[in-house]
C-alpha cells in the first residue's frame, strides 16, 4: 500500500497489488481552498501510479453533504477519473441526502454507469474484486 495523503478531510491510498485507489472523505469541507488545498495534487499523485483497469474503493461513510464549489470539484475529478481509464468504483456511503448530493454528481460525469453503493465495506470489495 502507498499512502499518497492522510488528514482530517480525506485519504487517499493506491494499492499496487490490486491497482485499486483507497478513496476516503470525511467530514463537512467548507470550501476546496480552505479545507483540502492538496486535493488536485494529490489525486495526480495517485493517477500517476494506476495501471489499465484499475479501481476506485471508496468510503464516504462520514462524509456530510457537499457545498457548491465542492461538488464542482469533484465532478472535475470524476470525470477525469473516467478519462484515465477508471473501471470500477465501489462507494461505502450511508447519508441519504449525501447520496443524493453525490447521484447529481455522478450523473453530470457520466460514472454514474461504473459505481454501486454498498452499506458494508466487505460486499463492496467482493464486488470490485468480480
Amino acid at each position: 500500500m502507498n499512502e499518497i495523503a492522510k488528514n482530517e478531510f480525506y485519504e487517499l491510498v493506491y494499492d499496487e497489488t490490486k491497482n485499486w485507489i483507497y478513496w476516503t472523505m470525511k467530514g463537512y469541507w467548507d470550501s476546496m481552498s480552505k479545507s483540502v488545498p492538496d486535493f488536485d495534487k494529490d489525486w495526480t499523485a495517485a493517477l500517476s501510479k494506476v495501471k489499465p483497469g484499475w479501481k476506485v474503493f471508496a468510503n464516504l461513510a462520514s462524509l456530510k453533504v457537499m457545498p457548491v464549489d465542492v461538488k464542482a470539484a469533484n465532478d472535475a475529478k470524476q470525470q477525469e477519473l473516467m478519462q484515465k481509464g477508471c473501471k470500477r468504483v465501489s462507494c461505502i456511503i450511508e447519508s441519504s441526502m449525501t447520496k443524493m448530493s453525490l447521484n447529481a454528481v455522478l450523473k453530470k460525469s457520466g460514472m454514474e454507469k461504473i459505481v454501486q453503493y454498498f452499506d458494508k465495506a466487505d460486499e463492496a470489495q467482493k464486488w470490485l474484486e468480480a
